[in-house]
């Protein structure tokens, strides 16, 4: 099996009192950022802090070493998403987090599923059902749960 690992999230702008804004963020991370996210690889400590990296060439117990220039930008590890491996109808990569519409007017918000082992299209309305992600890949992509949570509070038709 050999499939992309590749996260997103929201960069944190101020942490630990040093001002991360987003011209910082573009300037060490600049073909990684989009649309207000930083993509790339995951890593986070004890304390509950994350950070998106480049890629890595090397790691082990004490260390990880991105590629030179790499990046480590500070991200709300709330925002966190993974890449789920599928693209939509319209080629765009399906992170954790992300809403869809049917053709019925449901909202389905893709979540990892711990009692399935599988990420699937879970309607906002209704949590306790679940779609394949494939159908949800044939959905009209509506935007995400951070940067739209009005979607979440809409009643389905």
């Amino acid at each position: 099996m050999n499939r992309e690992i590749l996260f997103r999230g929201k960069p944190y702008l101020y942490w630990d009192d040093i001002s991360f804004d987003e011209d910082y963020v573009k300037l060490h991370a600049a073909w990684a950022y989009k649309d207000g996210w930083v993509y790339g690889q995951l890593a986070c400590n004890t304390y509950r802090m994350a950070w998106i990296i480049g890629p890595i060439t090397e790691w082990d117990e004490d260390c990880i070493y991105p590629i030179c220039p790499g990046y480590w930008i500070p991200v709300d590890p709330e925002t966190v998403g993974q890449y789920t491996g599928v693209t939509d109808k319209d080629e765009n990569k399906i992170f954790e987090g992300d809403l869809y519409r049917s053709d019925s007017g449901y909202i389905f918000e893709v979540m990892y599923l711990e009692s399935e082992a599988c990420f699937a299209g879970v309607p906002v309305k209704e949590p306790e059902s679940w779609v394949f992600l494939e159908d949800v890949a044939g959905m009209e992509r509506v935007g995400n749960k951070w940067d739209n949570p009005e979607l979440l509070k809409e009643v389905n038709l």
